[in-house]
């Protein structure tokens, strides 16, 4: 039993991922190779380290105005780039994806992304895998080798299964996709809680909740970007949308708990000059 439920905890969290949101000189740096992605979480379990700031509010933003204000900033780059992780958690069974982004307008992306799995009974680590666009179409490697898509919106929603959200999070927010924007409307009013940091940044923290599903989002103080996003689905919400998927099995519906997922975004860069070959992968295609 618990093989089935590890197998179908790592369905349901792509599952889940999927409906959580809704030029200058180049330079020769070279993308990912396979493997190469080398970081690590900051403390073991792969959670960023969050200290609670003094005071709970540096100034008098509401929640409204530092949302309006990081979509100002998103809008204003010509390029990103960050590395971090997601940590996926429910009942024994624990997905821990690191990934590395780049972006730049209007439609050059890579996003690489590795994965491991790990239960109380095995360990599965899964390869490099790969979404980008150099300019010549939307290309997705799940592990299938480069799959040609039609749209970046399609490439971005294909790899929010295997990434564990990391294509989601900021590459719809920096082109403004609206489905799975952390910035958009879908999530209604937020909550400001008391001022954070995250990994050495000061940190807004805005929250809310919807359906059953408790959204934060850790937002810069001094430079609006997304640094931390956690989403918390209760136990009873996840019985609700595993009933479907679990074919009756009600023993395995019993048993779930809530599903925690934690994405840290960390060594973000701004308007950096990419080069082409930037956004192609080491096999050329």
């Amino acid at each position: 039993m618990k093989i089935t439920q590890s197998l179908l905890f790592v369905c349901f969290v792509y599952v889940l991922v999927l409906f959580s949101g809704q030029s200058g000189k180049a330079d020769d740096s070279v993308p990912p190779q396979a493997g190469t992605l080398t970081n690590t979480p900051a403390v073991a379990g792969g959670a960023a380290m969050v200290v609670v700031s003094n005071g709970v509010a540096g100034n008098d933003l509401s929640s409204a105005q530092i949302l309006e204000k990081a979509r100002e900033k998103y809008a204003s780059l010509t390029t990103y780039g960050d590395e971090g992780w997601v940590v996926s958690t429910l009942n024994d069974t624990v997905i821990n994806t690191s990934f590395t982004i780049r972006l730049a307008r209007t439609n050059f992306y890579w996003i690489g992304w590795q994965q491991s799995v790990e239960s109380l009974v095995s360990t599965n680590n899964i390869g490099l895998e790969a979404a980008w666009s150099s300019g010549a179409g939307d290309f997705l490697d799940a592990g299938l080798g480069p799959q040609n898509e039609e749209s970046t919106e399609i490439a971005l929603a294909k790899a929010s299964e295997n990434s564990g959200g990391a294509a989601v999070t900021i590459p719809r927010t920096f082109f403004n996709i609206p489905w799975g924007d952390q910035l958009g409307d879908a999530w209604s009013v937020h909550d400001r809680l008391a001022d954070e940091n995250v990994g050495g940044v000061d940190c807004y923290v805005l929250s809310t909740e919807l359906q059953g599903r408790t959204r934060t989002l850790w937002i810069g103080r001094q430079d609006y970007l997304i640094h931390q996003v956690r989403t918390v689905t209760s136990a009873d919400a996840m019985r609700e949308m595993l009933t479907a998927a679990s074919n009756g099995n009600d023993e395995l519906i019993s048993g779930i708990q809530s599903l925690t997922l934690t994405e840290t975004h960390t060594n973000i860069i701004v308007n950096k000059p990419y080069a082409r070959a930037d956004f192609i992968p080491s096999n050329g295609e």
